[in-house]
């Protein structure tokens, strides 16, 4: 029953956000990730780090989860808004 409401309600915000023209970032949280190259990801509007090694970095945004795969990967920095992924990146995964 949970699932049924809260599908509705996303749908009519996503409604919202088309007619209005609004940005889908700001009201539906949704993540934004920037690639420079193959040796850099820029992740904003994520909740947390779930998984962090020189192979796998897991992030948990509020919509989904997002593996990023590669070799040498290092979280350069986080602040609450945003985070640098720095490393050999092979694969980025929306799970």
């Amino acid at each position: 029953m949970r699932n049924k409401k809260y599908h509705v309600v996303e749908t009519a915000k996503e409604s919202m956000v088309e007619n209005l023209k609004l940005p889908k970032d700001l009201v539906m949280g949704v993540p934004i990730l920037t690639m420079t190259g193959k040796e850099e990801a820029f992740i904003e509007n994520y909740k947390g780090i779930l998984e962090c090694s020189s192979e796998t970095v897991m992030v948990q945004t509020k919509v989904c989860r997002i593996r990023i795969v590669g070799h040498k990967l290092t979280v350069d920095y986080y602040t609450n808004d945003e985070m640098k992924i720095t490393g050999q990146i092979c694969q980025i995964v929306y799970l």
